[in-house]
């Protein structure tokens, strides 16, 4: 089936990642629920920074900082502790005017066992290519050993 694509070369992107961890779903919540704490647990974010705009709209915005690149501000949506789960889309940075329309949503599911849960990373977008599926690789990576699967899992 042929993507669709626009006169601009830009394709609208549906991506969906996943990983399994070998913790509960909340205590993976604990580290990676937080809006503005990403850096503290994703490698590829070094700092993550209330704008300074902030007592001036309801909207909670951050702003990421990536090594080498402008800063992004991205505006939180929605978000269900209870649920272990909230949604974002990008508000301002030059990232974000090349991928168009970004929108992403990052949720944790209890796992088959007590031990374990499964993190998804769903993001939806405009851009000639996949343009997010490396960053969220990246960030499983680095859970993946902070919650490493018992050996009987990794079989």
């Amino acid at each position: 089936m042929a993507v669709p694509v626009s006169d601009d070369g830009y394709v609208d992107w549906n991506v969906v990642r996943t990983v399994t961890l070998g913790a509960p779903a909340a205590d993976v919540w604990e580290v990676i629920g937080g809006f503005f704490t990403i850096h503290t647990w994703h490698p590829d974010i070094t700092e993550t920074a209330i704008s300074p705009d902030q007592t001036a709209t309801r909207q909670l915005r951050r702003m990421l900082t990536f090594p080498g690149q402008p800063q992004a501000t991205e505006e939180l949506v929605s978000m269900d502790n209870a649920d272990f789960h909230y949604t974002y889309k990008w508000h301002a940075g030059d990232w974000g005017e090349h991928v168009k329309n970004y929108h992403s949503s990052l949720r944790v599911f209890d796992g088959d066992l007590a031990n374990t849960c499964v993190v998804q990373w769903h993001a939806w977008f405009s851009y000639p290519s996949d343009a997010i599926s490396d960053f969220y690789r990246h960030g499983f990576a680095a859970l993946s050993e902070r919650f490493p699967l018992p050996e009987s899992e990794t079989v």
